[in-house]
């Protein structure tokens, strides 16, 4: 009767140890890691014409990009005059608009295996927006 127990207790400390392990640590599973998506980075050409690059990369649709994508890249941004900020898009409150000009005179890229580095600034001085 006591070698039945000792046995008991010995597959019972097999079936807890099994229960308890990661099913993650298991080798035999092979793990499925998601495909990388590849990045635009702009950078500004001059210092000053940094908060143009810095709009351009806080857009999403520059990040996560799969490879053979082409992207067309933004000419334009608008600037409101009372608050300074800077657009991509038209709104009401557009005051003025410039051109931004990229390395190359590019208007698109077609995306690679590996990350992009596009250097931008703005192609003259702004003009005021016509309504």
């Amino acid at each position: 009767m006591n070698k039945i127990f000792k046995i008991l207790s010995i597959l019972m400390m097999v079936f807890v140890l099994f229960s308890c392990a990661d099913p993650s640590s298991n080798p035999e599973d092979p793990t499925v890691t998601e495909p990388q998506g590849y990045s635009i980075t702009f950078v500004a050409k001059e210092p000053v014409q940094q908060p143009v690059a810095d709009l351009l990369n806080s857009s999403p649709d520059y990040k996560n990009l799969k490879e053979g994508t082409e992207v067309e890249l933004p000419t334009v941004i608008y600037m409101t005059e009372e608050t300074e900020q800077l657009s991509l898009e038209l709104t009401e409150s557009s005051t003025h608009e410039n051109g931004i000009c990229y390395e190359g005179n590019i208007t698109s890229v077609v995306v690679g295996n590996e990350d992009i580095e596009i250097k931008c600034w703005l192609g003259g001085g702004f003009t005021v927006v016509k309504r």
